[in-house]
């Protein structure tokens, strides 16, 4: 898993909160920073290096330094802190993954006296002072390795694999109860829950992006039952897969 090395240099460069307004996109850029996304209200889409992303209330994310930055789909109105950085990624050791959640009421009084201080003509050693705060805090409470980031993972590298909670138990050696009572705790849902969130958000970045027919789609994101993914759609947008694919194009 990569991450930003915690025991290499780390350089500020500058902060702001960001509240973007109804349907709007992520900014189409090359970027050659980190850059710290922390995510307190709505949803936040991009894509980096053509790979789509959504990043949820509750969550951080560090985008990687000399990609290609821009938006297939809208963002949900999101409201984000975001911090521009130098520094080194690893692997291995002491890292802070590059994405994982966080606890806004913890960090909200640093996360406001960030955005103050990046405007304000504060020392520099105060700003990058303060942005250290922000990272220890995410280091201290984000686990570097954990078996529901192990499964998250799996899930997410194969999505069009038929996954059930069976195979996943004998994959990892868990039982049944216990893959769901710590999966909750950590995500908040359960694996199959997890699965079908992440399999939705993919097919509607593929509704928008492709000009793929729908049952190809629904195949793509692990969908054989075509019925299933309509109905789960619905129930996730509100909307039919044709339905937000004409929406979203007019956007």
């Amino acid at each position: 898993m990569m991450g930003i090395d915690l025991n290499k240099d780390i350089r500020y460069l500058t902060a702001s909160f960001r509240y973007f307004a109804k349907g709007e996109y992520h900014v189409t850029r090359y970027c050659n920073d980190n850059v710290l996304l922390l995510v307190f209200e709505g949803v936040l889409r991009f894509s980096q290096d053509g790979e789509p992303y959504e990043v949820r209330q509750g969550e951080y994310f560090i985008q990687r330094p000399h990609s290609y930055q821009s938006a297939e789909l809208p963002s949900d109105s999101p409201k984000y802190l975001y911090v521009h950085f130098e520094s080194e990624r690893s692997d291995n050791g002491s890292i802070l993954p590059e994405r994982g959640t966080f606890d806004y009421l913890r960090l909200k009084d640093k996360m406001e006296q960030m955005n103050r201080l990046a405007y304000s003509d504060a020392p520099y050693i105060i700003k990058a002072g303060k942005f250290y705060e922000i990272l220890t805090c995410l280091a201290a409470t984000e686990p570097q390795d954990t078996p529901c980031r192990r499964i998250a993972e799996f899930i997410e590298k194969n999505l069009s694999e038929s996954i059930s909670l069976e195979m996943l138990c004998k994959h990892f050696a868990f039982s049944k109860n216990y893959i769901i009572q710590m999966f909750k705790k950590e995500y908040g849902q359960t694996p199959i829950m997890y699965l079908n969130t992440v399999r939705l958000r993919k097919a509607e970045q593929l509704l928008v992006s492709t000009s793929h027919s729908i049952l190809n789609i629904a195949l793509e994101c692990g969908y054989p039952n075509y019925s299933h993914f309509y109905r789960l759609f619905v129930r996730r947008n509100s909307l039919s897969p044709e339905q937000y694919r004409s929406q979203m194009r007019i956007k």
